[in-house]
C-alpha cells in the first residue's frame, strides 16, 4: 500500500489520533502478552535481563528455519534436527550452530536445551510435544495444535501435567492487521463484533494438477516415491490460520458449525492417511460463544490470491485487513465507502536485532513469535497463544470437516478450557 500519511480529519471520523497508534506501536513484549495489546506499558522496548538466556533446540528445516531465534539478545539456539541431511545442514548453517541430531528425541536429555521448537508433519506435532514437556522443557509448535480432538484432549492434559510452557506459532495472531483490530475491538471503536469472515487460500489443487510441477514443489508431497503428510490433507485440519484471528481478536470460541465440502474427483485425493479425506476445499459456517457467527474458508484448489486472516463486522464500524492488492480499510458508516486504513508500525515492540525481519513471510509475523516465546518463558508467564486458545482454534475445524462429510450436519465443538 502507498507510505502515506492518512488524511488527519479522517483519523478524527474514526475516533483514533496517529499519537494513540504510534503509542500502540511502541509497547513492551509483556504488554503483548496481556488481553489488551494497547495495555498500560512503556513507549520504549524494555530488555530483559541480559544474563537470561533461552537455550533452544530447532527441530524441522524446512518451516523451521523461518524464526530467526538466533537474533533474539536473550536467546540461542544449542541444538537442530532433522531426519533429512540437507535440511539439517540448512538448520546448521542458518543458526551457526554445530550441534545436529538426525532423529530429535536424543536432543531431549541435552542438557543445554531448555526448550524445543517442533516445526515437523502436521500429524506428529502433538506426540513430539508431549514428548518435551515430559523431559521437562517448553515447548512451541508450528501449526495446526492437532488434527483431532482426542490430541485436542491430549495436548491440553500433558501441559497441565507437566506445567511446561506450551505457545502455537500462529502466524495470523502476529500480523500487523490483526493487531490492529484487536486494539479497534478493545477500544470500542468496532463495538460489538457479530460476525467475522476468516479465510486461508492456499493453493494445491491447481497447481499439482497442471502436470508441470517444479520437483521442490512436488517434493512437499511427494518426497523419495513417499505420500508426505500434505498428501489429501484435511482443509479443515488447517483451520487456525483463519479461525486463530477471529477467536483471538473477539475472544468468543467457535461453538457450532455445519459445513460443506468440496470434492476432487483424482487420485491425488483417492487415497490419503486421512481416511481417504475426499474434500479439497472447505467452507464453514459457525456459531460463538457470544451467540454470533463466523464464516471460514480453507481452500487448496483456489485462484484467488494467497490469503490467511480475517475480517471484523462491528455494530459500531467494521476492519478488513489487507487483500488482493488493497490497503487494509475501516468503515464507520454503511452508506460510504471504506476508507483506507494504514496500518501501524508494531515492529518498536521488538528487539532491535529482530525488527529487520518484520518484512519477510506470513506478514512479518515470524519475529513476533520469536520474542513472545522467549520471553514468556523467561518471565515464567503464559504466552499469548497458549495451549487453550491453540484447540479453541483447530477444534472447530475437526468438528467442520465431519460435518461435511455429513451433508452440513449441525456439530457442537467441544469446550477445552478458558482462553482468556
Amino acid at each position: 500500500m502507498p507510505d502515506q500519511q492518512p488524511d488527519k480529519d479522517k483519523d478524527r471520523e474514526f475516533g483514533i489520533s496517529r499519537r494513540s497508534f504510534l503509542h500502540a506501536a511502541s509497547l513492551t513484549p509483556v504488554a503483548l502478552a496481556l488481553p489488551r495489546l494497547f495495555a498500560q506499558a512503556g513507549d520504549v522496548y524494555k530488555p530483559l535481563n541480559p544474563g537470561k538466556k533461552l537455550r533452544i533446540g530447532v527441530v524441522g528445516g524446512g518451516f523451521g528455519s523461518a524464526f530467526p531465534w538466533h537474533q533474539h539478545p536473550n536467546c540461542t539456539v544449542t541444538a537442530v534436527a532433522d531426519l533429512r541431511e540437507d535440511r539439517r545442514k540448512h538448520l546448521m548453517s542458518v543458526f551457526g550452530c554445530s550441534n545436529a541430531y538426525g532423529e530429535f528425541h536424543p536432543m531431549l536429555k541435552d542438557t543445554n536445551v531448555d526448550a524445543v521448537a517442533i516445526f515437523t508433519g502436521a500429524p506428529s506435532h502433538v506426540a513430539y510435544c508431549k514428548d518435551v514437556m515430559s523431559a521437562g522443557k517448553n515447548v512451541i509448535s508450528a501449526v495446526p495444535a492437532a488434527i483431532s480432538l482426542e490430541q485436542c484432549h491430549d495436548l491440553v492434559d500433558a501441559v497441565k501435567k507437566t506445567g511446561q510452557t506450551y505457545m502455537l506459532a500462529e502466524t495470523s495472531c502476529f500480523h500487523a492487521a490483526t493487531m490492529a483490530a484487536l486494539e479497534l475491538k478493545e477500544t470500542g471503536k468496532l463495538g460489538t463484533l457479530y460476525h467475522c469472515e476468516g479465510a486461508y487460500f492456499h493453493d494445491h489443487g491447481t497447481i499439482l494438477l497442471s502436470g508441470n510441477v517444479p520437483p521442490d514443489l512436488m517434493s512437499m508431497f511427494v518426497y523419495e516415491g513417499q505420500p508426505t503428510w500434505r498428501m489429501g490433507y484435511v482443509p479443515g485440519y488447517y483451520l487456525s490460520h483463519a479461525s486463530g484471528p477471529i477467536v483471538h481478536v473477539t475472544g468468543e470460541k467457535l461453538t457450532e458449525v455445519t459445513a460443506a465440502g468440496v470434492p476432487i474427483d483424482h487420485a491425488f485425493y483417492k487415497k490419503n492417511q486421512y481416511d481417504n479425506n475426499p474434500f479439497i476445499c472447505e467452507t464453514f459456517f459457525f456459531r460463538t460463544s457470544g451467540g454470533h457467527s463466523a464464516r471460514v474458508a480453507i481452500h487448496w484448489w483456489t485462484t484467488a490470491p494467497y490469503r490467511e486472516g480475517a475480517d471484523y463486522y462491528g455494530t459500531k464500524g467494521s476492519f478488513f485487513e489487507p487483500w488482493r492488492g488493497d490497503p487494509a480499510s475501516a468503515s464507520y458508516k454503511q452508506s460510504e465507502k471504506a476508507d483506507e486504513f494504514r496500518l501501524p508500525d508494531y515492529s518498536s515492540m521488538l528487539p532491535p536485532s529482530l525488527r529487520s525481519f518484520v518484512g519477510a513471510g506470513h506478514a512479518g509475523a515470524e519475529p513476533f513469535i520469536v520474542n513472545e516465546f522467549v520471553s514468556a518463558c523467561l518471565e515464567q508467564r503464559k504466552p499469548l497463544v497458549d495451549v487453550h486458545k491453540a484447540v479453541a482454534f483447530i477444534a472447530p475445524g475437526i468438528c467442520g470437516h465431519q460435518s461435511a462429510l455429513r451433508d452440513g450436519e449441525l456439530m457442537k465443538v467441544p469446550d477445552f478450557g478458558p482462553i482468556t
